[in-house]
């Protein structure tokens, strides 16, 4: 029964990476390049005992000339200094879909989640 909630979670998971790396690729390919600054670090507690989480604030205008405000968690281990410019990226006329596109984590983010995902299920249904 165990390897029954393992392929579960695992098609689950292979699910959501491939829709993450679909986003991305759209992103990559359709979206609209701006150049945003960041503003402030937010942290909210964890939940179930897993610490805090600290998100970047970017604030950047989107293609409607509007202002807007990112939360990216992916960023949010400080490695952008307040003040200092972020590129976003964000599909036309959809910025609530804005991610920081800074290179070094553009597979890294995906690539590991999905072969885990895959392991989880190849490991469901070898057994």
């Amino acid at each position: 029964m165990d390897y029954v909630v393992l392929l579960v979670l695992g098609l689950g998971a292979v699910g959501y990476g491939v829709h993450q790396a679909v986003l991305h690729y759209r992103l990559r390919r359709h979206g609209i390049r701006v150049r945003g600054l960041v503003a402030r670090y937010e942290s909210s507690p964890g939940t179930g005992g897993s610490g805090p989480t600290t998100y970047t604030v970017v604030e950047f205008i989107d293609d409607q000339g509007r202002a807007c405000e990112l939360r990216d968690q992916a960023t949010g281990r400080r490695r952008l200094r307040v003040g200092d410019g972020a590129p976003v990226l964000f599909l036309p006329g959809a910025p609530g879909n804005a991610r920081v596109d800074i290179a070094g984590r553009r597979l890294g983010e995906y690539v590991p989640f999905l072969v885990a995902c895959c392991l989880f299920v190849g490991y469901a249904l070898w057994r």
